[in-house]
């Protein structure tokens, strides 16, 4: 089972991808909307999972530290970055 929550924690970043780089036209309120749905489905997801690689009564600092909680991260990290380098292009581009 843990397999199957980390490919849809996956699954779940990968669809939150599209909606916010990929899907062509402006952005608009359809791609906020599935992002702000994908990214804590992921998250929870991932939680879930990361809990049952460590097992057993596992503390807070072993379950973050499990590998489906770090790539969820790890992601979130890359699309913040990724997000503010796009209103950076915006905003140098317009002004």
């Amino acid at each position: 089972m843990k397999w199957v929550l980390f490919l849809l924690s996956l699954v779940a970043l990968f669809a939150a991808n599209n909606a916010l780089f990929w899907l062509p036209g402006r952005y608009d309120w359809f791609n906020f909307v599935a992002a702000a749905v994908a990214i804590p489905v992921a998250a929870v997801l991932a939680w879930f999972s990361s809990k049952r690689f460590v097992g057993g009564q596992a503390t807070w600092k072993e379950v973050l530290t499990a590998p489906p909680a770090v790539i969820w991260f790890f992601v979130v990290v890359v699309f913040l970055f990724e997000g503010l380098t796009k209103v950076a292009a915006y905003y140098f581009a317009y002004h």
